[in-house]
């Protein structure tokens, strides 16, 4: 069993993530830490954690900055544990985790075993998901990124795609979905997810309707075929995408029923004077 935790600019929150890993009531886990080229000091900072957990095992993987998806990547094939946790340098574990999400998995014989969760920081509230359903998931992540899975099926998929920024775990979950995975879902409040600042999740909202294309491209068997020719001919317009492409676009928010996303890119729209007030 592995948790893998890539670190970038997030040298002051990984004590906090790694203590939670080390809290875990499953104690026969690896976690690995992968500094991703972090310009802060998270390598001093690793090696300190490294030293002072010596009963757990806790190992270094440093590389040139390549983003999120290699890092995961580099970090789960560093190890060859048959059962991978992901977990971001700003977030933490609730110490049964590990067993908790282990056993479903166990239990069900699934892929996946995805489990709820909290905020915490600038706002706390509880993170409730939904268990996945094909309608769903092609609609919206609806799981959570920290969610447990077996290593056959990262094999299976080959790695996280190089998809910036943000959505990486939803266009891995739809290659899961691709394959045939089973997921199961875990009512337990099991992972806390930190508010603060602009997240990465904020700043791939600001560029919806490319990386929602990107999805729709990648994944044509998930996608209506008037969708997916939708997506690659924004995408290969580019910046040079009509009013009516992206108007196009939007409409997929709605059919998807994400209203909230809908609502913010038809005010972005306005900002920049693509559609008439």
């Amino acid at each position: 069993m592995a948790i893998v935790i890539p670190c970038y600019r997030y040298a002051e929150t990984l004590p906090e993530a790694v203590a939670s890993a080390v809290a875990q009531t499953w104690t026969n886990l690896r976690i690995v830490i992968v500094d991703d080229g972090s310009p802060d000091d998270t390598k001093a900072v690793a090696n300190e954690l490294i030293a002072r957990f010596p009963e757990r095992r806790i190992e270094l993987l440093s590389q040139a900055n390549q983003g999120l998806a290699a890092a995961r990547n580099n970090g789960i094939r560093a190890t060859d544990s048959p059962f991978i946790l992901p977990l971001d340098a700003d977030d933490r574990l609730e110490p049964e985790a590990v067993a908790v999400l282990l056993q479903a998995l166990l239990d069900t014989g699934a892929d996946v075993a995805t489990p709820n969760g909290r905020t915490f920081g600038d706002e706390q509230q509880p993170l409730r998901t939904l268990p996945v359903t094909r309608r769903r998931l092609v609609a919206n992540n609806c799981l959570i990124y920290s969610s447990m899975y077996r290593r056959e099926l990262f094999e299976k998929i080959g790695g996280y795609g190089p998809i910036k920024p943000g959505y990486e775990d939803w266009d891995y979950w739809l290659s899961a979905l691709e394959r045939g995975a089973k997921f199961t879902h875990v009512a337990d409040e099991l992972f806390c997810y930190r508010k603060h600042g602009t997240t990465m999740l904020s700043v791939a909202d600001r560029h919806a309707m490319r990386l929602f294309a990107t999805i729709a491209a990648n994944h044509p068997s998930l996608y209506a075929p008037w969708r997916v020719r939708l997506a690659k001919r924004l995408l290969q317009a580019g910046e040079k995408a009509s009013v009516w492409l992206r108007l196009g676009m939007l409409s997929t928010f709605l059919i998807d029923r994400r209203l909230r996303l809908f609502v913010r890119q038809l005010r972005a729209f306005r900002a920049t004077n693509m559609l008439s007030t």
